[in-house]
């Protein structure tokens, strides 16, 4: 099968990337900045494209039959807003896949994704998912929970934290809700996805087999590494103003009051629809954690 992915130099890009391969495809990864990590001796052509530049995409989809967009942003810069670059983009990507005939286009969302959530990267997802929804093609759209694995954003932050600090600071009362979901679960279900005429045209949410708490993932962590690191709690408040005055300095900033809306609001997913239509069994967070951390 030839695939496109956007975003393939990204964390889940990347492993999506390997899964893909070993699957024995002929991918062609699109590149605007450095080429993606790849496994040499693999069918895999990079070329170079940007979701914001349509003709790009269109030269970039000629005879190819599925594309991957992973391409989005977690914050702003100065640069690459939400709605140029996860929602235009997203326009762009569906475009150029109507142009060039792709017969499936899977697109990687959030858990979380509302247009009534209070979080403007959820709601520039939420229009992102409505373009590829009205775009008349077959698609498959995935909203994992947080997804960790070697390489991550969320977790090896975390990580850092512990291994630095004597003292590991919690948001406010630490009692947010998530799912974390294990990169290797979620890139097996997106390659699956292709082959499965029940998942066509559907969205489908995943997270790990367990709900935890934002301070049960800090003891978890803690346990894994194997380090005694006391917890000091910080009062949201506190921690959104100082965001505020972050992000008047630096784009992007370390945290943004989006990010500590979406925390506050939990990342919960309804795995019911996921685990009838692929065969899937999900990892636990510790269990996922040990397989990258030894």
């Amino acid at each position: 099968m030839k695939i496109a992915v956007t975003g393939a130099s990204g964390f889940i890009g990347r492993n999506l990337v390997a899964e893909l391969s070993r699957r024995g495809h002929s991918l062609r990864l699109l590149s605007h900045r450095k080429r993606p990590l790849t496994e040499a001796g693999r069918s895999i052509e990079v070329v170079e494209a940007n979701v914001h530049d349509s003709d790009s995409l269109s030269q970039a989809f000629k005879n190819i039959d599925v594309v991957y967009h992973l391409v989005g942003i977690i914050a702003e810069t100065k640069q690459l807003t939400f709605d140029k670059t996860v929602v235009a983009g997203t326009y762009n990507v569906v475009s150029a896949c109507k142009e060039r005939g792709v017969k499936r286009l899977i697109y990687l969302s959030a858990a979380g994704t509302s247009s009534e959530s209070g979080s403007r990267y959820f709601q520039s997802k939420w229009k992102a998912e409505e373009a590829v929804k009205g775009s008349g093609l077959n698609y498959t759209v995935f909203r994992p929970s947080v997804v960790f694995g070697q390489g991550d954003g969320f977790v090896s932050m975390l990580v850092k934290m512990i291994k630095s600090f004597p003292l590991v600071p919690i948001p406010g009362s630490g009692r947010y809700e998530m799912q974390p979901v294990y990169v290797g679960d979620l890139t097996k279900v997106m390659a699956d996805a292709p082959d499965s005429n029940r998942a066509i045209n559907r969205i489908f949410e995943i997270g790990g087999p367990e709900v935890l708490e934002y301070r049960q993932i800090i003891v978890i962590l803690k346990r894994v590494l194997n380090k005694k690191r006391g917890s000091i709690y910080l009062p949201l408040g506190l921690m959104k103003l100082n965001a505020s005055l972050l992000e008047k300095f630096m784009k992007p900033a370390p945290i943004t009051r989006d990010q500590l809306i979406m925390l506050e609001a939990g990342n919960k997913a309804d795995n019911s629809p996921l685990m009838d239509t692929f065969d899937i069994t999900l990892t636990s967070f510790e269990n996922g954690l040990r397989k990258y951390m030894g």
